[in-house]
């Protein structure tokens, strides 16, 4: 059979995902589509929804070509530490998409994924994927007791297997993992890991491809989800660029991401974050972590062309309050760069955001944080209805 055959008989080739850009998953979801609609699994089971990018594209396949499966989804709706913590919205918009599109088969279960392990008997999940806290205990403990839970031949999926900073170590456990049952690695982004639970047992053709040997068919199926990543990614780009990203999914929250640094460079593996909804004044308070500085903090919004309301904003370093701003004079202490503007007003400091990229920084202090030291800020969060640059 010829690649090109394969390609046009697999289910994404109609897949028009209603979730997408609200996560690291993106580039995986036209795979994650095929991979319940082709192997209709019984029971799908995921630990770590967050927004539910790839939950969601598991129970659209699911619902659209009918394949019978009960979904199970499971996380806290906290945030950890890699992540980031983030407010009810996130919950709350995640239990209203199921509600009106997928809860005749779908389960959302606010739990500890520990706490959730009675619910589920022995060999009994056909898809298992994993996408909780990535340390390296973390992972070996997630798997050494949900592992069981997978039937023999049984497909787990592993996120984030190819990033290598900080305490990511999923990679280390992967690599482990490889050794012992067939599996394949999309590369793409985070990267995703595609692992059967011994025996081999057979798999339909596409899946066959991935885990065989390296060949022309096999670079065609993966080049197949790299296009359609791409093809996803540029209909993103598009959508900042004429301004439909403030109606999409990914608008609906912000991110907000605190870089520190002792020597003025900002590193991503150097930040912490946390997400809120929009269209209410709320207090945010970061801790920071110890030994590290702030010359100069930075802060970035990951926030789809809106406008945002800032009433005051302070640094406290080891109990001493280093830098505040509650009105015009103070804010002026606060320097923008990327794409955000500042609105004159008398007294808050309002920004409207105009690309992927806005950045604020604080004025530079002296010292290093220790374990009482806070980024906090009041504000609140608008849709934007400003023009584009």
């Amino acid at each position: 059979m010829s690649p090109e055959i394969i390609h046009a008989d697999l289910p994404s080739r109609q897949f028009e995902p209603r979730i997408y850009g609200v996560g690291a998953w993106t580039g995986h979801l036209h795979f994650g589509y095929d991979l319940v609609a082709i192997l209709q699994p019984r029971l799908l089971v995921e630990l770590g929804v967050d927004r539910g990018e790839s939950y969601f594209a598991f129970c659209q396949a699911a619902a659209e070509v009918g394949t019978g499966t009960r979904c199970v989804g499971i996380d806290t709706w906290e945030g950890d530490p890699h992540a980031g913590g983030y407010d009810e919205t996130t919950l709350a918009e995640v239990a209203a998409h199921n509600r009106a599109n997928y809860e005749t088969f779908s389960t959302l279960l606010r739990s500890s994924f520990d706490a959730a392990l009675e619910k589920f008997p022995a060999e009994s999940i056909d898809v298992l994927h994993l996408d909780g806290l990535h340390t390296e205990s973390a992972v070996r403990h997630d798997l050494q007791s949900w592992l069981p839970k997978l039937r023999p031949g049984g497909i787990l999926l592993l996120h984030d297997v190819a990033v290598r900073k900080a305490d990511f170590a999923v990679w280390k456990v992967w690599d482990e993992l490889r050794e012992a049952g067939r599996s394949w690695m999309f590369d793409d982004g985070p990267g995703l890991g595609v692992w059967q639970k011994p025996p081999a047992l057979q798999l339909p053709r596409v899946f066959e491809l991935l885990f065989g040997r390296p060949g022309k068919e096999t670079t065609s199926v993966s080049g197949y989800y790299r296009a359609r990543a791409d093809e996803l990614h540029e209909r993103m780009a598009q959508e900042w660029l004429d301004g439909t990203i403030r109606d999409t999914p990914s608008a609906s929250q912000t991110v907000i991401q605190v870089f520190y640094t002792s020597d003025r460079i900002h590193r991503p593996e150097a930040s912490i974050s946390t997400r809120i909804g929009h269209d209410k004044w709320q207090n945010v308070s970061l801790q920071l972590p110890p030994n590290q500085g702030a010359a100069p903090l930075r802060v970035d919004f990951v926030s789809a062309l809106t406008t945002i309301e800032i009433a005051s904003l302070s640094l406290t370093i080891a109990g001493r309050v280093c830098f505040h701003a509650g009105d015009a004079a103070g804010f002026d202490a606060v320097t923008l760069a990327g794409d955000v503007r500042r609105v004159p007003d008398p007294k808050l400091l309002r920004l409207e955001i105009t690309g992927l990229d806005p950045q604020l920084y604080l004025p530079p202090q002296e010292g290093i944080f220790d374990h009482d030291s806070f980024l906090r800020m009041s504000l609140r969060v608008q849709r934007g209805n400003h023009p584009l640059k």
